[in-house]
């Protein structure tokens, strides 16, 4: 926590709302529960067609409420960013859960590490009901601290924009989420990508967080997989610069090995997706990158061929 002397910096919390009836009680609740004293949550209710408006007004001025035509999450974090007035922020999807503790602990690490652009924690899994799936994701996911890039470039190891809280000065910086269509469902992980360029993240094991896996989120439905590559693909070039100006060699190998199965992942879902002309033209990246690599042609095979439709008798 910062010293008696000290004020306690002002944490903006920011919860997208869209359609998010079923569970938006519980996790405003859990946002208003936190033991930190200087907080402002704001909600940005994204063009909801549900009861979520009716919810929100429940909650009278304990909340800021803003309202915009339906942008997805992106748009409606980075509306809340700008609405907002903290030195550090902290994005909590509608149907996740804080522990009471979850700022404070995360406020006063940060404050241990000044030159760090944000702290993040460790997470529980739960479903609909709110009941425990596993007590902690510390297993299934690689969790890194200081660094971060080359763990980020392997795998996301922050599963959710709640495990963070971040300076506002770093969010600006880089000009806060991607907003394109593409980066739906993928906006967070392109974040984090960006701003581990930057500068530093301290993980805490602390499970501060409970994680809510249902049908309807958007990281279980088909179509996230099939962008998922193609999302990050375009993450991954948004660093290319940053990349090539290090002087870490380990660092760009990896970079490269990354980006060209990226490549392939990303024209074999095109393909399927119906998408031939842009699954050739990343195939033949692919195969630029590499022409030793026998999985680049293969993707670029795939992609020349036409895609036969079954003719019903």
């Amino acid at each position: 926590m910062p010293t008696p002397s000290a004020p306690a910096p002002l944490v903006s919390v920011i919860i997208p709302a869209y359609n998010a009836a079923a569970f938006l009680g519980e996790t405003l609740d859990s946002a208003l529960a936190q033991t930190y004293p200087n907080l402002e949550i704001i909600v940005v209710d994204d063009g909801s067609t549900d009861a979520t408006p009716e919810i929100l007004e429940s909650y009278g001025d304990r909340i800021r409420v803003r309202r915009q035509t339906n942008a997805g999450q992106a748009a409606a974090r980075n509306f809340g960013a700008r609405e907002s007035h903290g030195e550090l922020l902290a994005f909590l999807d509608n149907d996740d859960l804080w522990d009471p503790e979850k700022i404070a602990r995360q406020v006063a690490l940060l404050s241990r590490f000044p030159d760090a652009l944000a702290v993040y924690c460790d997470h529980r899994a739960i479903n609909a009901q709110g009941q425990p799936l596993s007590s902690s994701g510390a297993l299934g996911y690689q969790r890194a601290s200081g660094d971060i890039l080359k763990a980020m470039l392997l795998s996301c190891c922050i599963i959710t924009p709640g495990l963070v809280l971040l300076r506002r000065r770093a969010f600006d910086e880089v000009g806060g989420f991607n907003q394109s269509q593409l980066m739906r469902g993928h906006d967070d992980y392109d974040l984090w990508l960006r701003l581990a360029t930057r500068g530093s993240f301290i993980y805490s094991p602390d499970t501060l967080v409970s994680y809510r896996r249902h049908n309807q989120q958007a990281t279980r439905q088909k179509h996230h997989e099939m962008t998922m590559a193609r999302a990050n693909l375009d993450s991954l070039m948004a660093i290319r610069d940053d990349i090539q100006a290090s002087e870490d060699r380990d660092l760009k190998d990896l970079f490269a090995w990354i980006l060209l199965e990226l490549y392939i992942d990303s024209a074999w879902a095109l393909r399927q997706m119906g998408k031939l002309a842009e699954a050739r033209r990343i195939a033949a990246s692919a195969v630029s990158q590499r022409p030793t690599s026998i999985r680049a042609w293969q993707a670029l095979g795939a992609a020349l061929k036409p895609r036969w439709k079954k003719t019903i008798p």
